[in-house]
């Protein structure tokens, strides 16, 4: 009992030490800070959240999206719509099936992308389609562009009514994007990602 009782004070004495050693007593005295080189340096700059936590929709695949209210010429009520991608199609030529002899050629080192969705509005007001016809990012190799839009296609799907509740309609939209694979990204009208599709050249 005496021999365990010594190694219990052993102990005691080399913790109170240690803590003394480490400016834990009461000298007054603070341990020295450590440098690191890095002193006077600002911090990179904070680089765009990744598109990972944005649902991706692939082709044949239905997503439920819903919308912001907003406010243009009339207000827009907030939405609701299951979104099934029909087609995806990359070209740097595009001919309409209306008019296969005129074709409409994309500059050099730009591509068309065109989407055929169908839009099921779930929820009780019109579904305002506006953001489902023009894509508002367009990512590729860590840079991020504003795509541009991709007019006189075949269905568009901007020509549609909004759908009412319960409706159905299904139509095209098209975008001007850097030639390459990259990443188009939707968002509502108060600009909240919705989804994202993955283009692949």
């Amino acid at each position: 009992m005496k021999q365990k009782t010594a190694s219990i004070a052993t102990v005691i004495a080399l913790v109170a030490g240690g803590a003394a050693a480490c400016g834990g007593g009461d000298d007054g005295v603070a341990p020295a800070p450590t440098l690191t080189g890095m002193e006077g340096v600002s911090p990179p700059p904070t680089s765009p959240p990744p598109t990972s936590s944005t649902p991706r929709l692939a082709v044949g695949q239905t997503i439920h999206i819903s919308t912001s209210p907003a406010q243009v010429a009339r207000p827009i009520p907030a939405g609701a719509a299951d979104v099934t991608l029909r087609d995806l199609d990359v070209t740097t030529i595009y001919r309409s099936k209306d008019n296969p002899a005129s074709a409409q050629k994309a500059d050099p080192g730009e591509q068309f992308v065109i989407w055929t969705m169908k839009v099921t509005n779930t929820g009780p007001d019109e579904f305002n389609l506006y953001p489902l016809t023009a894509a508002q990012r367009w990512t590729s190799d860590g840079q991020v562009t504003g795509p541009d839009l991709f007019l006189g296609i075949d269905d568009d799907l901007g020509g549609e009514p909004d759908p009412r509740p319960g409706e159905t309609v299904t139509g095209s939209g098209g975008a001007v994007v850097p030639e390459g694979s990259g990443v188009l990204e939707f968002a509502d009208r108060q600009g909240v990602p919705m989804f994202e599709i993955a283009v692949k050249r």
